[in-house]
């Protein structure tokens, strides 16, 4: 029964590579920018101090839907919630929900809602116009942008998972002024739109150790249209591997863990890249993180640490992080996670 579970996961996994590849093959084509950037931005604590190298990683809570749906069928508890705040560059910031529910002790597959929220903030509006600057100020629009998702993930065997998150996505850039009417006044276009997205993934538990192999395709979607102009979203696929190194060595588990992930990342607006992130707890409560991606424009090192304290049938954990953005501000996450 072992082998045969074994080849069905190994068949599968297969099949998925093979479609990503081909996939991959026709997106060779690099557009150099896409629209909605908002969908490739991380919103968990934990994940950005790892550089976000989370396709292989059993994050054990309800935000894993949000970087490889697969992996919430690993959730160990019925109910999980977990919340994050993004201080982005620039005065944007993000807000993130997710709760994730598995019925009958994960006989039926583990069920989950989530949402990104983002506040661009205020930002003049002008039109150009006589005079020493050039232009007249008209006021301040504030532009907006969300998503709201529905995630199913199911393991197909003790070693095979899938998981998927169907998503709406919006965008609000406010109305803008196009031109003047013969008498003065303003034409304004609305500047909005909204499609469907789709995330994809798979886990695999090879069976030696801790060591794991997922892949995930994210924001997968027909384009969108801004003032008739086709824009496509940010489409990215990931390959990852990850262990906790600690099983090569005759250490106490409970004591020390060293998980080490590392994510191959393919956007279609930019180069490869290879991401490399770490995380060491000691004694399962307290864990330091660390993750650099390369190549990079301005995103440099990403730190961390995190808090996990049982509460009574309440396993609490506090998460933060810190990224570097070279000339940019630097992003503060922070992310409060909640399974009972």
């Amino acid at each position: 029964m072992k082998r045969k579970q074994l080849f069905i996961s190994s068949v599968l996994l297969l099949l998925c590579c093979l479609l990503v590849s081909d996939t991959i093959a026709q997106e060779r084509e690099k557009r150099a920018q896409t629209t909605m950037k908002f969908l490739s931005v991380s919103t968990n604590a934990r994940a950005s101090g790892m550089g976000t190298a989370m396709t292989s990683v059993e994050a054990n809570s309800a935000y894993s839907m949000l970087y490889n749906p697969a992996s919430l069928s690993r959730l160990p508890q019925n109910v999980d919630m977990s919340f994050g705040m993004v201080n982005w560059i620039d005065g944007i910031d993000y807000n993130m929900g997710a709760v994730a529910y598995r019925p009958g002790d994960g006989r039926y597959g583990v069920f989950g809602l989530n949402f990104v929220m983002v506040d661009y903030g205020d930002i003049d509006e002008t039109i150009v116009g006589p005079g020493e600057k050039g232009y007249y100020r008209l006021g301040t629009f504030r532009p907006h942008a969300y998503t709201v998702g529905f995630s199913y993930s199911r393991a197909l065997t003790g070693r095979f998972s899938v998981g998927g998150n169907l998503k709406y996505i919006a965008m609000d850039l406010g109305s803008a002024t196009r031109s003047l009417t013969s008498g003065g006044g303003l034409v304004r276009d609305d500047f909005r739109e909204e499609t469907i997205g789709f995330d994809f993934g798979v886990l695999y538990l090879t069976g030696f150790e801790s060591l794991k192999l997922g892949m995930s395709v994210r924001n997968f979607s027909s384009d969108v249209s801004f003032n008739e102009t086709d824009s496509e979203l940010p489409l990215t696929f990931r390959i990852g591997v990850s262990m906790d190194v600690m099983d090569l060595f005759d250490v106490d588990r409970d004591m020390h863990s060293f998980l080490v992930s590392i994510d191959a990342n393919r956007p279609r607006d930019f180069d490869e890249q290879l991401i490399l992130g770490g995380e060491y707890t000691f004694l399962q409560r307290v864990a330091v993180r660390a993750g650099y991606g390369y190549p990079t424009d301005t995103q440099q090192i990403s730190a961390g640490f995190g808090i996990r304290q049982p509460i009574g049938s309440i396993n609490l954990a506090i998460d933060y992080s810190y990224t570097n953005f070279d000339v940019f501000s630097n992003v503060n996450t922070f992310s409060v996670q909640f399974g009972f």
